[in-house]
């Protein structure tokens, strides 16, 4: 229905009670409604900080090309 992609990611991420407890934090999602809003708000952020991220990449770029010419 929703796809192997949506699937694969659902579960490689699933948290039961038991896994939550112990890391020490809450679930992110329990179901397809609450996992749909974390990954929104996951988009969310992403955005809200996208200037950031372009900057930090551009610097791992210069930073790998260095590496390869020693």
């Amino acid at each position: 229905m929703l796809g192997e992609e949506v699937y694969d990611d659902y579960w490689m991420y699933y948290l039961n009670k038991d896994m939550a407890r112990a890391l020490g934090i809450q679930r992110p999602y329990t179901n397809l409604k609450t996992y749909s809003e974390y990954k929104q708000r996951g988009i969310e952020v992403i955005r809200a900080h996208k200037e950031e991220i372009e900057k930090l990449s551009e610097a791992d770029d210069l930073h790998a090309e260095e590496e390869v010419e020693e």
